[in-house]
């Protein structure tokens, strides 16, 4: 009986996926994202630099910067709006609540509480709230993927 237990918990052990710990640092392209049931994309006005891969020509970004909990969020016809963001008990939680005239749609859009799901194989990351649905990749994948390409011949 101990030794079925002990395989029991290698078992278990051996079973969590450790490499399924999400890493937040970083840009993250939005592949696809909803508002209120209806497909909506962010237009940042006034960027002065801006990365285009092949395959996300039109996509923008979020840089979540975990040392200190903020979050930089593509603008709706406004100015990239920095905010600060929390991570507690599974929920990601967006506080963009400034009171810049400008922002208001980029804030109705991206305040609130998110369930997340994340894959590390594919390093996509989903967030849905009540209202707001965005599905990411990680930025880092990108260029990954777009350097194997270019080995793939040698």
């Amino acid at each position: 009986m101990r030794n079925f237990i002990l395989i029991l918990m290698i078992l278990t052990f051996l079973s969590c996926d450790t490499n399924n710990q999400i890493e937040l640092d970083g840009n993250w392209i939005i592949t696809e994202m909803t508002y209120d049931g209806k497909s909506v994309f962010p237009k940042t006005l006034n960027q002065t630099i801006r990365i285009i891969y092949a395959g996300y020509e039109n996509s923008e970004s979020l840089t979540f910067k975990v040392a200190d909990s903020t979050i930089t969020l593509p603008g709706f016809e406004s100015e990239k709006l920095k905010t600060e963001f929390t991570f507690d008990k599974g929920k990601l939680k967006i506080n963009s609540n400034h009171s810049n005239s400008e922002s208001e749609l980029t804030n109705k859009i991206f305040s609130g509480t998110y369930d997340w799901s994340f894959s590390n194989i594919e390093k996509t990351l989903k967030l849905k709230s009540d209202k707001t649905y965005i599905n990411m990749i990680s930025q880092e994948k990108v260029i990954s993927d777009a350097v194997d390409k270019v080995f793939d011949g040698f």
